[in-house]
């Protein structure tokens, strides 16, 4: 393989480790169909796209906005299939389409730049917007504001914690709690940078972090997927998770090592090269798994 061009989307993404992936899948011959899961702006899929030319893609995304551009990007090409639907819906969707099962699956966890780049979206500490943080912003779940408004300081001490390992949880739970109701997230980030006066660029990086897991239900999303996987996989099928966050990484790392319904594969950890999170630090903490089910 020559190299796969870090072809930027209309919103300046950048694919990560998109090398390590092709060459993963590339490895195991071309199948008939491939499931890439969270396919944000088509930057893996793209290269996936160029390297198996006659593999049929199934893209599915659970941002609206992220399904209407790549809608918009592979228009007319009649290998890719477009679904707005969460990965834990997997199942349903390759039975509406006609497929059993599905011949390699490619799942990126990491959070898209185009979504946190967008003010509007409430994902960045650094830009000010609404406490949102919604992957599906028609879906009427609960937002980030209303998790920051409405918690007991327990409770939001927990999802610091648990979510972004945070080890002032309960200091900034408290100060939350304090001076609340909060609607703009550089409010809150003003009162967490008070609060943890060091290292505080990387404190809020992990609350909003934890505040979006817990908006979105990620980590639930993540086990009811793995919950199904071998299910909506043809024997053999190899997959390969890329991940950001170390809860997530375990979890997945259990299950095509310790389930017994896959086959770890060689290698079976993978982290981006130091060039990589020189040119794009957003690949910084990267994680790619890969297996192949039995």
């Amino acid at each position: 393989m020559s190299g796969v061009p870090l072809e930027r989307s209309l919103a300046g993404h950048v694919p990560v480790m998109p090398e390590e992936v092709v060459r993963f899948f590339m490895s195991g011959g071309e199948p008939e169909s491939m499931v890439d899961g969270t396919a944000g702006h088509g930057g893996h899929l793209a290269a996936l796209l160029e390297a198996l030319p006659g593999t049929r893609f199934i893209a599915l995304d659970r941002d609206p906005d992220s399904c209407e551009h790549l809608r918009r990007r592979f228009e007319g090409h009649p290998g890719v299939t477009v679904r707005n639907s969460s990965f834990s819906k997997l199942p349903e969707v390759l039975l509406e389409i006609g497929i059993s099962r599905a011949g390699a699956a490619f799942f990126d966890l990491g959070l898209s730049s185009s979504q946190l780049d967008d003010p509007s979206r409430g994902f960045s500490h650094s830009t000010e917007g609404p406490l949102d943080m919604r992957f599906d912003r028609g879906s009427g779940g609960v937002t980030a504001a209303d998790i920051i408004n409405r918690s007991s300081e327990r409770q939001l001490a927990d999802i610091f914690h648990r979510f972004g390992q945070e080890r002032h949880s309960r200091a900034i739970a408290r100060a939350v709690v304090r001076e609340r109701p909060f609607e703009l997230t550089t409010q809150l980030a003003f009162t967490i940078s008070r609060c943890v006066r060091s290292h505080h660029v990387k404190t809020l990086s992990r609350i909003f972090q934890a505040l979006r897991i817990a908006v979105n239900d990620e980590l639930d999303e993540l086990a009811k997927l793995l919950g199904t996987l071998a299910g909506v996989l043809a024997p053999g099928a190899p997959v390969a998770f890329l991940t950001f966050h170390s809860i997530e990484d375990r979890m997945v790392k259990l299950e095509l090592r310790d389930s017994g319904s896959f086959i770890p594969g060689k290698p079976f950890f993978l982290r981006p090269s130091g060039a990589e999170s020189v040119g794009n630090p957003r690949a910084r903490s990267a994680m790619l798994r890969t297996g192949y089910r039995r």
